[in-house]
């Protein structure tokens, strides 16, 4: 009896605590905001979109890694392998990125023509899947969008920036004694600042650059926690591991980050429409200066 009255009070207690919470809703933004996003989030699918960013994601890479397996095959095999292991990649990746380059060989010139087609090809078409989620949750209609050309190259070298980013910052952290600060804040700092240029690109209903803090912020620091993840615990038990695992290990790691980056490309617009909706109503005065 005693167990049922405080399973009991408990309970009561999460009732009262749920309806607090959505009372608070109307006075408090901090507490508005993330209902408003999950509902928006609820409304326009966010993980099914995740998922697809993350096909998207897949099928470039899979060229983009033919365009880089060709370029490797005109190089020498063991420099290339020793100046990626240099740089702080992991011993597997820089054996993997060697054993490209010498596979390659004289079938380079047929990896790379196949490769940069695909490349290509994919950049139109995740460029194209951002510009109608973004449309999608901030329930606008897309302009007219550019040619397919320059949305593909913007597609992929957003995608180059972000890559060069995370790497630069984790070169910083091999080298400088107190790098770990360093680097974390240039990575969050970096990739915020990229895709706030990004955002502003992309169907934002004439928000003000402001209100596309949020998310910037959300993709720089979630971006920021998930290299960090994956450096510290999937890469080192994948040297372990290859053996066992094999290529079955990398491909679950890539699609498993890729879908995590493609929540991230989602949720971010999401985030920023709650805010910018929540800024222009009833706390428009108190919180836009």
């Amino acid at each position: 009896m005693p167990d049922a009255i405080k399973r009991g009070r408990l309970r009561a207690q999460a009732v009262s605590a749920g309806a607090r919470a959505k009372d608070a809703r109307h006075t408090h933004i901090s507490v508005a905001v993330p209902f408003r996003a999950a509902d928006r989030n609820r409304r326009v699918a966010a993980s099914a979109l995740g998922g697809g960013i993350a096909y998207r994601l897949f099928f470039w890479l899979i060229p983009f890694a033919l365009v880089t397996g060709g370029a490797l095959g005109f190089a020498d095999a063991d420099s290339t392998e020793q100046a990626i292991e240099s740089g702080g990649l992991p011993a597997a990746a820089a054996n993997a990125v060697g054993d490209m380059a010498r596979e390659a060989g004289s079938a380079g010139w047929w990896l790379l023509a196949g490769g940069v087609v695909g490349v290509v090809w994919a950049g139109y078409t995740g460029a194209k899947a951002v510009i109608l989620i973004h449309a999608l949750v901030w329930e606008e209609h897309p302009e007219r969008t550019p040619s397919a050309v320059r949305m593909s190259f913007a597609f992929t070298g957003v995608a180059l920036a972000v890559m060069l980013t995370i790497a630069a910052t984790s070169w910083l952290h091999e080298v400088m004694r107190f790098g770990a600060v360093l680097a974390a804040a240039l990575t969050i700092t970096s990739l915020a600042g990229l895709w706030l240029l990004v955002s502003l690109r992309l169907p934002h209903r004439s928000a003000h650059w402001k209100a596309l803090l949020p998310g910037a912020l959300l993709f720089g620091v979630g971006l920021a926690i998930l290299h960090l993840a994956t450096l510290l615990l999937l890469v080192p038990q994948l040297e372990r591991s290859t053996g066992v695992y094999g290529a079955i290990g990398v491909v679950t790691t890539t699609l498993s980050w890729f879908y995590l980056v493609g929540r991230l490309v989602v949720t971010a617009p999401i985030l920023n429409v709650a805010t910018d909706e929540e800024l222009h109503g009833s706390y428009s005065k108190r919180w836009i200066p």
